[in-house]
Order: C-alpha cells, then sequence, then structure tokens
C-alpha cells in the first residue's frame, strides 16, 4: 500500500483516537506513525540500488512486535492517548501491508526476519523485490503524469544498478 493508502487509514483512526480520548495530538500521532513508517523502506533501497546487494529485506519498522509491546505497555504499565494512537495506526499499517504485500505469513515479524537473517527469498519467495520501484510513481497522487519522465530518467538508473557486476553479490 502507498502513502495516499497509509494516510487515509491513519487519518480515519487519529480522528477516531481523537475523539474517543478529546487529544488532538493523538490524532497527528496517528498519521504521523502510520505514514512514516515506511521511511524503512529507504534502507532497503539505500541496500538494493546503492550497495547493489539485493538478497536481504529488512523492514525493520514493519513488526508485528512493535504494536504488541505498545498495547502491552498501554495496557499494564503507562496509558496515555499518544501511545494508542501510535500503537493503532502501527497495527492499521502493517496489517494492510500484510494482506496486501502477500509475504509469507510470518513476513512481517521482526523476529522472523532476524531468525531467517532478512533472507528476502525467504520473507517473500517467488518474488523479486528489487522489483518494486515500479509501483512508486502509481503511489503518488497524480503520478500518472511523471510516468514518461520517470521511466525515460529514473528507470534506466535503477536496472543499471540491478545488473550484477561481476564477482559481487
Amino acid at each position: 500500500m502507498g502513502p495516499v493508502g497509509h494516510s487515509v487509514i491513519s487519518v480515519t483512526i487519529g480522528a477516531g483516537v481523537w475523539g474517543a480520548t478529546g487529544s488532538p495530538a493523538a490524532g497527528a500521532v496517528a498519521v504521523g506513525v502510520g505514514v512514516l513508517v515506511d521511511l524503512d523502506h529507504l534502507y532497503d533501497f539505500y541496500n538494493w540500488y546503492i550497495r547493489r546487494k539485493r538478497r536481504k529485506l529488512h523492514i525493520l519498522f514493519h513488526g508485528w512486535e512493535y504494536s504488541i509491546a505498545i498495547f502491552f505497555i498501554l495496557g499494564w504499565v503507562y496509558y496515555h492517548p499518544l501511545l494508542l494512537a501510535a500503537a493503532l495506526a502501527h497495527l492499521a499499517h502493517v496489517g494492510a501491508d500484510h494482506f496486501r504485500n502477500g509475504l509469507v505469513p510470518l513476513g512481517y515479524s521482526v523476529i522472523y526476519r532476524v531468525w531467517v537473517r532478512f533472507d528476502a527469498s525467504v520473507v517473500a519467495p517467488g518474488r523479486d523485490v528489487t522489483q518494486s520501484y515500479r509501483a512508486w510513481v502509481h503511489m503518488i497522487p497524480l503520478g500518472h503524469f511523471i510516468e514518461p519522465w520517470f521511466r525515460r530518467r529514473i528507470e534506466p538508473w535503477i536496472l543499471s544498478r540491478l545488473e550484477v557486476p561481476t564477482g559481487s553479490d
């Protein structure tokens, strides 16, 4: 799911938490967490396209364990509307990605990804995760307007980075 879909879900959660708790800041936290979780993709993009290390899939912020830990804190240690908003937004983000992206059942578990050493062929079998760049222009509003430029200018550079240099990867 792209930033628009995550934004819509997060705004809905934020409005609900704001309405339920009376905390407008909780609404902002929900939107921030629900969208910014995707910043962890930058690390993978760096590894795939700059370092040319294509066999790993880290997505370190995408893990059920974070939401579970926050809910545990909310229930047994400390309750705060901002934590509630963060937990719900994170859970919605990971849940939407889980059902949309089709990884293995434990693919969105950080513990599992560590266990399999972040091996992309285990976490996302049968998929070349480095091809995810093809969906980027469709994830932004009015992306179809920049698609010709993207295909002409950006895609050739990415494809050149995906070529395996002799003796590596």
